[in-house]
C-alpha cells in the first residue's frame, strides 16, 4: 500500500548547504523540506535575505516547505525577557512562513519544571498561547505544538491536558513519538500515546531511540533499530486518512551528538556527518512505508 502523505526531511539533518539539501530531496524523491537551521545559521538567525534565497532555491527545485521548525518557547518560562524574545521570534517565523507559502510554525511549551508536568505548569504555559494565536490572524499559518521531553509537554497525556487549557482550529500537534521514549515510564508511543492525540496531529516527525539498561536513552538510534513501531504508526495514519507531512528528523550519527547539540540543533556542528546517517534512515523510512 502506498502512503498518502507528503515526505520531507529537516534541512540540517542533511547539510547547511541549500543545494546539498535540494540534491538529497531530489534523489529520494521527497516532496519538500522542513526548514530548521540552514546556510550556517539557526532558524532564529535567518535573515530576510536568507528567507528569499531559501524560498527561491526550493521553488526552482519544485520543492515545498513543509514547516518552519522554530525553537519558539524552548526557553525558561520564569525569564520574562527570554519569553519576550521568543514572542518576537514567533512573529518573524510567521513572516517567513507567509513568504514561503508554508502553513506551519512549530513551537514548544517551555523548559520542563516537573515530571509529569503539574496542572499549574501547563496553565502557565498555556497562558502565553493566545498571543501566538493573535500573531497568526489574517494568515493561513497554523501553530504546531511539538511534544518534547525537555519541555512541559512531552507525551500524549500532557498534550491532552495542555489542549484542554488552550484550543483553536489554528493549533495542532507536531507528533514526535520518539520523544515519548525519552520520558520516564516506558510508555509505548504508538499503542498508548498516539491514540490520545491522533485527531489533533497535523505534522509528524520520524526518529528512533530505545531504553538501555532500564534507563531512558541518551541518544537517538538508527531508524528501525529503536523502540518506535513506525509501521504501526504509518498504518494508523493511513487508516485515519492523514494527508499532512511526515518529516525525517534523523538525529542519529555514527559519532553520537552531544546532549546540548541534540537538544538545540543548529549550524555546521549539528550537520557534520548528518548526510550519511540521513541516507541510511531515509532509505529505511521509504522501505517501511512500502512494506505495509
Amino acid at each position: 500500500m502506498s502512503h498518502t502523505f507528503p515526505l520531507a526531511i529537516i534541512s540540517d539533518e542533511v547539510s547547511q548547504d541549500l543545494q546539498r539539501v535540494i540534491a538529497f530531496a531530489r534523489e529520494f524523491k521527497l516532496d519538500g523540506i522542513e526548514v530548521r537551521s540552514l546556510l550556517g545559521r539557526a532558524f532564529k538567525d535567518l535573515t530576510k535575505a536568507d528567507v528569499r534565497e531559501i524560498g527561491s532555491g526550493l521553488n526552482e527545485a519544485g520543492l515545498k516547505i513543509a514547516g518552519c521548525a522554530s525553537p519558539v518557547f524552548k526557553c525558561d518560562i520564569l525569564q520574562p525577557a527570554e519569553v519576550a524574545k521568543h514572542m518576537d521570534l514567533f512573529k518573524r517565523s510567521v513572516e517567513s512562513a507567509v513568504a514561503w507559502n508554508c502553513d506551519l510554525v512549530r513551537v514548544f511549551t517551555f523548559h520542563r519544571k516537573n515530571t509529569p508536568s503539574t496542572s499549574d505548569d501547563l496553565k502557565r504555559a498555556a497562558e502565553h498561547f493566545p498571543k501566538l494565536l493573535d500573531a497568526i490572524k489574517g494568515t493561513n499559518v497554523r501553530i504546531g505544538v511539538e511534544n518534547e521531553y525537555t519541555t512541559m509537554v512531552g507525551n500524549g497525556q500532557e498534550l491532552v491536558d495542555f489542549f484542554k487549557l488552550v484550543d483553536s482550529p489554528h493549533m495542532g500537534v507536531v507528533w514526535d513519538p520518539c520523544n515519548v521514549v525519552f520520558m520516564p515510564g516506558k510508555s509505548d508511543p504508538i499503542a498508548n500515546d498516539y491514540p490520545m492525540v491522533a485527531d489533533r496531529v497535523i505534522h509528524v516527525h520520524v526518529k528512533d531511540a530505545k531504553w538501555q539498561d532500564g534507563k531512558p536513552p541518551e541518544h537517538c538510534a538508527e531508524l528501525g533499530k529503536g523502540a518506535v513501531n513506525f509501521p504501526g504508526l504509518f498504518s494508523q495514519l493511513q487508516q485515519r486518512k492523514y494527508s499532512s507531512w511526515v518529516s525525517l528528523e534523523t538525529h542519529w550519527r555514527s559519532a553520537a551528538l552531544s546532549a546540548e547539540t541534540q537538544h538545540l540543533p543548529a549550524g555546521h556542528g549539528f550537520s557534520a556527518n548528518a548526510e550519511p546517517a540521513s541516507r541510511v534512515c531515509m532509505a529505511t523510512l521509504k522501505k517501511l512505508l512500502c512494506a505495509r
